[in-house]
C-alpha cells in the first residue's frame, strides 16, 4: 500500500509532470462531471481499456457517462488505461489506478463498467485490475471490490473473460444502464447484487449460469438455461445523446463530435457482426439531428461534426439530411464528414457535398477484388461501378482514392488476392488520366471469423498464410511510387482469432499472457509476442482448434446469447454464402427472413416504411443536386481544366477589429502544451461565438496568436491572446460571453482593442515576471542567488537550429556544431525573496520573484535559470504573474493584475 496521504495532490503536483501527455490524466475537460462525493450514494467508473487519445471519443462512453451523472446521487466517473510511462509511476510510488475526476483509485467505486471495442484490449483489462488492487479472479474479491462489468461491440463472445467480469450486458444500453442503477441502490451485497441483475433482461452473470465440460474440453453454458436476450432501445429520437459532449485538451484520433444518425444495418455483409448484433435499422429525424447538432456544437466549440453509423448512406433521406446538416455547419465554419460510405456514385455525391474546399482522399470499402469471392461476401459491387466511382472522385477533385480491402476470406484462392493488385492498379490508371499527380491507397487487412455472422462457422488462416498473401500483393504494388500499400499485422490478427471465438479456457491464456508483460495488443510498439508464445507452450493452448473450421451442428462458446437472430438463420446464410448467393439489402427489396421481424415487427415495419418515404423525397433532391452541380462545373471549368485536383480556395476573411486578451492558465490546466492550451482557446472562442477571422486555403485556421509559447508545467496569469474578427464586436460583451463558457483551469482577466496596424505581441515582449517556488531553505538558496547576481557572464548552452545544405544527388545533410553557448546575464534581471505573502507556500518551499528581460530577439527560459541555480525544472513550480511590452504595446493593453488571481 502506498504510503502517500493525499494520492490526488500527489498525482497532480508530482507524477504528472513526469510522463509524456499529462493532459489525458487531467479530468478537468469541458463538460467533464465533478461532484461531492458527500452527496452521492453511488460511484461508477467507466473504463476504457485503450489510451485516452483512442478511448475518449467512444460515443458508447459518453452516452453512459451523460445517462449516469444525471442521476443527482450517482457520480459517473472514466478511467483509461494507462500509458507505459504512468504505469511506472503508479508501481513505483504504490498508487492504484484512479479515475480522471477525482483521482480515487478504481477499488474505491461501486461498479467498474469496460467498454469492449476489440479483443485486443483484453491484457488492458487485466492490467487495470492489477493497478487498481483488485484480484484479477471474481471468486478472490470480496465485498470490499467492486462489481465489474462490461459491454460494448466486442461484448458477444463474453466466456474469454468471464473469470475477471462480474457480469456482462449485451445490446443498447441507454436504458438497462438506469436498471443497474436501481439495482445497485436497492442491493448492498455482491451476492444480492448479482441475483437480482441475473434476472435483468440482456444481463449475463457468469457465476449463476450453469456450465458443461465437452469431451474435446471445451466449458460452455448450458443449452438448457433460459438465453441471454440482448436489448434494445427502440426509439432513436428519445434515447439519451450527450449534447454536453467531453472536450479534450488534446487532440484525439477521431477529434470531432459524433452525431449518430443511424442504427443497426441490413448491407448483410457476411463478415460483420456489427451488423447482425444492431438490428433492427432505426434512425433519428432531421429535426432531431439538425436539434442535436446545433445544441452540441454551441457546447462544446467543436470544428467538425461526424454523422455516424454502420452505413449512413443507408439512412432514407441521407441526402436531404446531409445538406442541411452541410449547411447548418458551414454557418459556423465546421466541417462534416461522413466516416462509413456505400459502394456507389450516390456515396460521392454525398462526399461532394460535405467536402467543401478540404479534398484530399474517399474512401471505399469493397473488401473482395474478385465478382466471385463478392458473391460469397455479399457485398456485390462490378468493377466498372467501382472504376466509374473513382473516376467521378477524381474529376470532383479529390487527390488519391483510398481502397480497403480483406484477406483470408472464405474460400479465397490466390487469384482473388492478384484481383486486389489488379484493381488497384485499374483505379490508378482511371486517376492518371484525369490528374496525373492521382494516387491509390490500398490497405490490407486478414480476415476474422466472429460471433454472431454467417461466417462464424469459417477456419481462420494463419501467420504464415497472411504473410505469404501479403507478400503476392507487396511484390504487385508495394513499391509503386502511386500506390501506398499498407497491410495490417499479422501478429495482430493472429492474437485476435485466437480468442474471438474461444470457450472460457481462453482467460487462462489471457491472464498468463498479462503476467508475463502482455499489453497494448493493438499497438506495434508494445506487441510483445513472446510472452504469448510462452504461454501458448506453458498452458499447451491449442492453436489449431481456435482457427479451425466449425461444424454447422456444434455447439458455440456464445449459443447462450439471443441477438434476435435464429442460429438457423446463421446456418442458411453460410450455405447461400457457399453457393454464391447474393442478398439485397431487405429495405430496398424483400424481407429476408433473419428473425428480427418476428420479435420486433413494429421497428422492422417502421424502418421499412421509412426507407420506402425516403425514397421519393431523395429522387427530387437528386435532380437538384445534379442540376447544380453542372452549373459549377460549367462556371469553374476554367479552373478545373488548370488542374482537376485543386478546388478554388477558400477567400481570406478581411479583418475588420483585432482584440487582445489577457488570460490565465491554473491548476492542472499547466500541464497542456503550448498547442492544446491554443486549441482549448479556440473553442472557448467558437462557445462564445465570437466572429474570428480565418486564413485562406484548403485548411483554413482563425487568425489567434500568442506573445510566447507557455512551457508544460508553468501557470501563467499574464498570457496575451491577439485575436483578429471579421466582424466588429463589443468587447465587454465578449469578455462576459468567453468567461461564461470557459473550460477549468483556464481565465480571462482583461480584453483592449487594438490598432489594426500595432505590432505583433510577439514582437513587443520586452520581458516576463515570475514567481518560482524552489524546494530549498530561503538562506541556501538567497545565497545562491547572491552568487549569481555577482557574476559578469552567465553561460547557457542551447542546441542549434541546424542549417541544411544540399549534398550529392540533391540529398540534404546538416553542418556546424550542434550547440552554442549564450551569455545570459543581460537578461537576468532582479531575484529577490522579498515576496508578497499571498503568493507564499509552506512545506519547505521558498518563493522567488524573478524579473527576466528580452535582450534583442532572445528571451531566458525559466528551466535555464533554475538550472544555473542547481535546480531541475520538474521539481519547481513556475507562475508567471506578467508579460512586459514595449511603450507602444503597453499603452494598449493591461499589464497588470491582481497578485491573489489564481
Amino acid at each position: 500500500m502506498s504510503h502517500i496521504s493525499k494520492p490526488k495532490h500527489f498525482i497532480e503536483t508530482e507524477i504528472l509532470r513526469r510522463v509524456a501527455k499529462p493532459s489525458q490524466y487531467l479530468g478537468t475537460e469541458l463538460n467533464s462531471v465533478h461532484k461531492n462525493k458527500d452527496e452521492i450514494d453511488l460511484r461508477f467508473s467507466l473504463v476504457f481499456p485503450d489510451m485516452y487519445e483512442v478511448g475518449l471519443g467512444n460515443l458508447g462512453l459518453h452516452i453512459l457517462y451523460a445517462i449516469l451523472n444525471k442521476h443527482p446521487d450517482v457520480w459517473a466517473e472514466r478511467a483509461y488505461a494507462p500509458g507505459i510511462d504512468m504505469e511506472a509511476e503508479l508501481r513505483k510510488h504504490h498508487l492504484p489506478l484512479f479515475a480522471l475526476e477525482s483521482k480515487d483509485g478504481l477499488g474505491e467505486f461501486d461498479g467498474l463498467g469496460f467498454t469492449l471495442q476489440s479483443e485486443l484490449t483484453y491484457t488492458n483489462i487485466l492490467n487495470i485490475l492489477d493497478l487498481s488492487n483488485i484480484p484479477l479472479r471474481t471468486e478472490d474479491r470480496g465485498e470490499e471490490h467492486p462489481l465489474t462489468f462490461c459491454g460494448g461491440p466486442a461484448v458477444f463472445n463474453p466466456e474469454p473473460l468471464v473469470y475477471f467480469m462480474d457480469f456482462f450486458v449485451f445490446g443498447d444500453g441507454e436504458d438497462v444502464i438506469n436498471e443497474i442503477v436501481e439495482v445497485f441502490r436497492k442491493y448492498r451485497t455482491r451476492t444480492e447484487r448479482l441475483q437480482v441483475l441475473s434476472e435483468v433482461k440482456g444481463i449475463y452473470v457468469p457465476a449463476l449460469y450453469p456450465v458443461d465440460v465437452m469431451e474435446d474440453g471445451q466449458i460452455l453454458p448450458s443449452d438448457t438455461a433460459p438465453k441471454i436476450v440482448k436489448r434494445i432501445a427502440p426509439d432513436l429520437n428519445a434515447a439519451e445523446f450527450p449534447v454536453d459532449y467531453l472536450v479534450p485538451f488534446t487532440r484525439q484520433i477521431h477529434d470531432r463530435i459524433s452525431l449518430e444518425v443511424l442504427r443497426g444495418c441490413t448491407q448483410g455483409c457476411r463478415f460483420c457482426q456489427a451488423g447482425m448484433v444492431t438490428r433492427p435499422v432505426r434512425e433519428r429525424t432531421i429535426d432531431n439531428i439538425e436539434t442535436l447538432m446545433e445544441r452540441t456544437l454551441a457546447a462544446t466549440g467543436y470544428e467538425e461534426v461526424s454523422l455516424v453509423s454502420l452505413s449512413t448512406c443507408d439512412y432514407s433521406k441521407v441526402r436531404t439530411m446531409v445538406q442541411k446538416m452541410s449547411e447548418k455547419a458551414k454557418e459556423q465554419m465546421v466541417g462534416v464528414s461522413l466516416p462509413s460510405l456505400r459502394l456507389d456514385s450516390f456515396s460521392v455525391e454525398l462526399a461532394d457535398i460535405v467536402a467543401g474546399v478540404r479534398r484530399t482522399g474517399l474512401t471505399f470499402a469493397p473488401e473482395a477484388a474478385s465478382p466471385r469471392l463478392r458473391s460469397v461476401i455479399n457485398k456485390w459491387i462490378p468493377d466498372e461501378e467501382l472504376l466509374s466511382m473513382s473516376q467521378q472522385a477524381y474529376q470532383l477533385g479529390w487527390d488519391h482514392v483510398k481502397l480497403y480491402f480483406m484477406i483470408g476470406l472464405p474460400t479465397e484462392r490466390d487469384d482473388d488476392v492478384d484481383a486486389i493488385a489488379d484493381l488497384t492498379l485499374k483505379t490508378l490508371d482511371v486517376g492518371r488520366k484525369i490528374n496525373r499527380r492521382a494516387k491509390v491507397n490500398t490497405g490490407v487487412s486478414t480476415f476474422v471469423p466472429k460471433p454472431f455472422t454467417p461466417f462464424q462457422w469459417a477456419p481462420q488462416i494463419d501467420r504464415a498464410e497472411t504473410k505469404r498473401r501479403q507478400d503476392i500483393l507487396f511484390a504487385k504494388i508495394g513499391k509503386h511510387p502511386a500506390v501506398k500499400f499498407g497491410r495490417h499485422n499479422a501478429n495482430e490478427t493472429f492474437l485476435e482469432g485466437l480468442v474471438s471465438r474461444s470457450d472460457r479456457r481462453a482467460g487462462d491464456l489471457i491472464q498468463r499472457a498479462f503476467e508475463k508483460g502482455a499489453r497494448f495488443e493493438a499497438w506495434d510498439e508494445h506487441l510483445n509476442m513472446r510472452a504469448w508464445y510462452e504461454s501458448i507452450e506453458e498452458l499447451e493452448y491449442d492453436v489449431a482448434f481456435q482457427f479451425r473450421e466449425r461444424r454447422l451442428d456444434e455447439r458455440l462458446p456464445w449459443d447462450h446469447i439471443d441477438v434476435l437472430i435464429p442460429k438457423k438463420w446463421f446456418q442458411e446464410d453460410w450455405q447461400r454464402a457457399t453457393e454464391l448467393k447474393h442478398a439485397q439489402d431487405c429495405r430496398h427489396s424483400k424481407c429476408h427472413r433473419c428473425g428480427v421481424i418476428d420479435r420486433e415487427r413494429p421497428l422492422c415495419a417502421n424502418m421499412l416504411r421509412t426507407s420506402i418515404d425516403g425514397r421519393k423525397v431523395e429522387q427530387d433532391f437528386v435532380a437538384k443536386h445534379a442540376e447544380q452541380k453542372a452549373a459549377e462545373v460549367e462556371n469553374s471549368a476554367p479552373d478545373r481544366m488548370r488542374n482537376p485536383a485543386d478546388p478554388p480556395k477558400l477567400k481570406e476573411n478581411s479583418v475588420e477589429q483585432r482584440l487582445i486578451f489577457r488570460v490565465a492558465v491554473t491548476g492542472v490546466a499547466r500541464f497542456l502544451s503550448h498547442m492544446e492550451t491554443t486549441n482549448a482557446w479556440i473553442r472557448t472562442l467558437r462557445r462564445a461565438r465570437v466572429p474570428m477571422a480565418y486564413s485562406q486555403g484548403f485548411h483554413p485556421h482563425p487568425k489567434i496568436a500568442f506573445e510566447s509559447a507557455r512551457p508544460v508545467a508553468e501557470e501563467s496569469l499574464g498570457s496575451y491572446m491577439d485575436v483578429s474578427l471579421h466582424k466588429r464586436v463589443d468587447p465587454k460583451i465578449v469578455l462576459e460571453r468567453l468567461k461564461q463558457v470557459v473550460a477549468p483551469g483556464f481565465k480571462v482577466m482583461s480584453v483592449e482593442e487594438v490598432d489594426m496596424k500595432a505590432p505583433a505581441l510577439m514582437a513587443a515582449v520586452t520581458g516576463m515576471d515570475y514567481i518560482m517556488y524552489v524546494p530549498e531553505a530561503a538562506s541556501t538558496l538567497q545565497v545562491k542567488i547572491d552568487e549569481l547576481l555577482a557574476q559578469d557572464e552567465v553561460l547557457v548552452t542551447r542546441k542549434r537550429k541546424q542549417k541544411k545544405k544540399k549534398g550529392r544527388r540533391g540529398h540534404r545533410g546538416s553542418s556546424g556544431p550542434t550547440t552554442r553557448q549564450i551569455d545570459m546575464r543581460p537578461n537576468i534581471g532582479s531575484l529577490s525573496l522579498n515576496v508578497p505573502e499571498a503568493l507564499q507556500k509552506n512545506d519547505g518551499i521558498t518563493a522567488v520573484a524573478v524579473e527576466l528581460h528580452r535582450v534583442g530577439d532572445r528571451g531566458m527560459r525559466p528551466s535555464e535559470l533554475l538550472n544555473i541555480l542547481g535546480y531541475e525544472i520538474e521539481s519547481c513550480h513556475v507562475l508567471r504573474l506578467r508579460t512586459r511590452f514595449s511603450a507602444t504595446m503597453s499603452q494598449a493593453v493591461s499589464t497588470d493584475g491582481p497578485i491573489n488571481a489564481k
